[in-house]
């Protein structure tokens, strides 16, 4: 039985009002097919053309920049997987009958167009779209198409239409289209049946060669009229979100100079707007633009919070630096971006914005310099730019990626990222209680469950809990988004996603329900609060292991239990042996598209195991220190499988362990993950000579292990705790809202004290199923959704049953 005691009369600090809020980047087609609802896919026919300045390998399967990244390209296509039941084609989504296509970069619509599509059609020959999986149509609906189009001699009698699966004609249009300039060429079609993959035609009754330089088909039912798609604009109404981070993200470093996100690209008619590749293995027209994101803020009533490029590509992928003029454009663009969303029609943004349909100023309340980055590179372009904006536009917010205020640096709001598995944020909810409060304040701008089983209800009540500590900490913890948010299903580049969708169905995974639950029930001001519960720790077993950062660390005479042991998976680099020693040998060359970071790494034994006895004599020098990991096991993760690893293989980038590590003069403890050291309490001196043969030894429990120098006791560690059940309050005039999850598998009968008086009816919101791994799905969307129910029984002291596996908001209220 858990206690839980609320001190109403104890206001610690109001509640930050955009607390809970969205993050928007074009990942998984979430923009083209997804909230920008462009049923065309290749409108502008620029797909196959590899980015510039990269080079395409022989097989056109993948380009590598010119700093060493590489990634899938597929003839335009995207990653592989994404090829399952898709044609090949040489111009994605475009196929031919009685019909030759090809590139134009003669006949280009303009010049911000790479390509027009040049068609020769024989009488009676015909190209179609494919879109995205299908044209989805729905009966009754209409269909707004446009495209630009000339002939190349004489006028060509060409027809658009809507084609089911089985061949029926839903609705077609007539257009002579003449030679000489591009025209533009418009019809409303609509749709007679149900067809989520239907095509998009142009036939020809007679042989005629034309060009098409841009097209679109665009349903005419959106959101409040203005373009988006209305389905999943509904889904993030529901999420009560108070603020909108876009477009990224890395989409805002990108991984050239070219690829790199550019307002002055993001505004205009879509048809002018230049293209570019993300870095999400697709390329974008940009029509989800800069304007269309202040008006979804606006149609939403959000807080925008812009992110601009800085002047640096994205430093995880061999980055680029943008310096000089380059530079100082950079900048500019930053003041342009700003003038066009907050600057009267009398300034020049001002009146592109006017042009484009919006005479009034938008909102800008935030805006981020630049993406993830960091170090002197970094540091020294974020203060140029902080300086420069916050000069003139002193009124916005700005949020520095990185605690920029350890280096003498202004900062405002300090951008924190955490993806991890569900111990993690468990362990976790109480990070914040001990930051400085003095500032800054803290954006916990991404965060996940991305480690072992995702998406589903037992990962929503992790980063539950850790949200209820960012609740009690919400006088220094500001805003908060989830990210990804949205996951198109057939061009998954990243899982998981907070909403999912095909091109007529969409759905939230647990964590979407729990955020709108969250989010929904703010009151007014934290109050003191004590939780009494249990405390758990994570499950652990798995492989020991032996590593180093570099060349030279040797070892002998290993054994696991008493009994000899050999290396199972070398899984960074290699050992050298000769005669019964192993020695460290980094590999030649990095990771493709990483820098060689020189990690050995190798494991031992083939059965995982949670208590076990690992002996083993190492030596190194002081430079090279000698880690031995603890329990290394590959977690399951859907996007690894399916990109990079088969199932069962080792690659240090998900694998997962704690460490301990030796470097001659100090006994380190950590937890190891994504190739790096997280550091478990303090360190403990152990003063060896590193250069000799030492025994090492690791005694593994389920709760923590033992490690020995030559049969010395030096370290022990113990495994992080996290409690049963967690809570947070808050109260507003009437109400007393109290936030519980129980991560257990079993009920919790909860003793709730209050040090006032309420009402004996209450109400219960609740997330919860029987099953902690249980999932939503485009065919079961609600199997994990919120039920409210009215309870009786309420008084200054009651018992409350959370039940297992429950996120539970319960409204209470005061007495008058």
């Amino acid at each position: 039985m858990s206690k839980i005691t609320v001190q109403t009369k104890q206001t610690r600090f109001p509640t930050a009002p955009d607390l809970y809020g969205l993050f928007f980047e074009d990942i998984n087609r979430a923009g083209d097919s997804g909230l920008y609802p462009e049923m065309l896919r290749n409108r502008s026919f620029e797909d196959s053309i590899p980015p510039e300045r990269c080079t395409l390998s022989s097989d056109g399967v993948t380009f590598t920049t010119p700093m060493g990244w590489s990634d899938q390209f597929n003839n335009g296509e995207g990653l592989a997987k994404w090829l399952d039941d898709v044609p090949p084609t040489s111009i994605p989504a475009w196929y031919a009958d009685g019909a030759a296509m090809s590139l134009s970069q003669e006949e280009r619509l303009n010049d911000h167009r790479l390509v027009a599509l040049k068609v020769a059609f024989s009488a009676g020959g015909s190209v179609w779209n494919i879109g995205y999986h299908g044209i989805p149509l729905e009966k009754g609906k209409s269909y707004d198409l446009y495209f630009f189009a000339k002939a190349a001699e004489t006028p060509a009698r060409l027809t658009a239409s809507l084609v089911s699966k089985d061949g029926t004609v839903q609705d077609e249009a007539a257009f002579l289209v003449q030679p000489g300039d591009y025209q533009r060429y418009d019809c409303r079609f609509t749709a007679k049946a149900d067809d989520f993959e239907a095509r998009f035609v142009l036939t020809t009754a007679e042989a005629a060669t034309l060009f098409v330089g841009f097209c679109s088909l665009m349903p005419t039912d959106t959101y409040k009229g203005h373009g988006m798609r209305k389905d999943l604009m509904e889904m993030l109404e529901g999420l009560h979100a108070k603020f909108l981070r876009f477009p990224g993200g890395c989409i805002v470093e990108g991984f050239t100079r070219e690829t790199a996100m550019r307002f002055p690209n993001t505004i205009g008619p879509v048809w002018e707007r230049p293209s570019h590749t993300l870095m999400w293995h697709y390329r974008t027209t940009n029509g989800l633009g800069f304007h269309e994101y202040l008006q979804i803020c606006e149609d939403l009533n959000l807080e925008p919070m812009y992110v601009l490029n800085c002047g640096l590509t994205c430093q995880g992928r061999e980055p680029e630096f943008f310096e000089g003029d380059e530079l100082e454009q950079l900048l500019q663009e930053a003041f342009d971006a700003i003038e066009y969303a907050i600057g009267d029609v009398s300034t020049p943004m001002g009146q592109k914005r006017a042009e484009a349909g919006h005479p009034a100023p938008f909102k800008l309340t935030y805006i981020e310099i630049g993406n993830e980055n960091k170090g002197e590179e970094y540091f020294w372009r974020y203060k140029k730019f902080y300086n420069a904006l916050k000069a003139k536009y002193p009124q916005i917010k700005y949020i520095s990626n990185t605690h920029t205020e350890h280096d003498g640096l202004p900062t405002e709001i300090a951008d924190e990222h955490y993806y991890n598995m569900p111990e993690f944020f468990a362990e976790n909810m109480h990070l914040y209680d001990g930051y400085d409060r003095n500032g800054p304040n803290i954006f916990l701008g991404e965060y996940a469950v991305t480690v072992g089983k995702t998406a589903t209800l037992h990962c929503a009540l992790a980063e539950s809990m850790f949200l209820l500590g960012v609740e009690n900490n919400q006088d220094i913890v500001t805003t908060t988004a989830y990210a990804p948010l949205f996951q198109n299903v057939h061009y998954t580049a990243w899982y998981p996603n907070l909403i999912a969708f095909d091109n007529h169905r969409a759905f939230g995974i647990p964590t979407y329900h729990a955020l709108s639950m969250l989010a929904a029930n703010r009151g007014q001001q934290v109050v003191a609060l004590q939780a009494e519960s249990n405390h758990l720790h994570r499950s652990v077993c798995g492989l020991p292991g032996i590593s180093a950062p570099k060349s030279g660390m040797s070892f002998r005479n290993a054994t696991l239990n008493g009994k000899p042991v050999s290396i199972s998976h070398q899984v960074r680099g290699s050992f050298a042996a000769q005669n019964g020693e192993y020695t460290s040998v980094s590999a030649p060359e990095g990771r493709a598209g990483h820098a060689n970071d020189g990690i050995v790494f190798a494991t031992l034994g083939n059965q995982e195991l949670t208590s076990y006895t690992f002996e083993v004599e190492a030596k190194s020098t002081p430079d090279n220190p000698i880690t031995f990991p603890v329990w290394c096991y590959q977690p399951y993760s859907v996007f690894r499988i399916d990109e990079t690893q088969k199932e069962g293989s080792f690659d240090l980038g998900s694998l997962r362990c704690f460490a301990w590590t030796v470097d001659g003069s100090a006994s380190k403890i950590s937890e190891y993950y994504h190739s790096r050291h997280n550091a478990l309490g303090a360190d403990k001196t152990a003063e060896i000579p590193l250069d000799v043969y030492n025994t090492y030894k690791v005694v593994a429990r389920s709760d923590g292990f033992d490690c020995y120098i030559n049969g010395v006791l030096v370290h022990q560690a113990k495994l992080p705790q996290y409690p049963a059940v967690a809570a947070s309050a808050a109260v507003d005039e009437q109400h007393i809202i109290v936030k519980v999850v129980n991560i257990t598998g079993e009920p919790d009968k909860i003793e709730l004290s209050l040090d006032c008086a309420v009402q004996p009816d209450y109400e219960v919101q609740l997330l919860c199923n029987d099953q902690p791994e249980a999932m939503n799905s485009l065919e079961q969307p609600n199997a994990v959704a919120p039920v409210t129910r009215q309870q009786t029984g309420a008084a200054q002291t009651f018992t409350y049953t959370a039940p297992a596996h429950s996120l539970n908001i319960l409204v209470l209220q005061k007495q008058n």
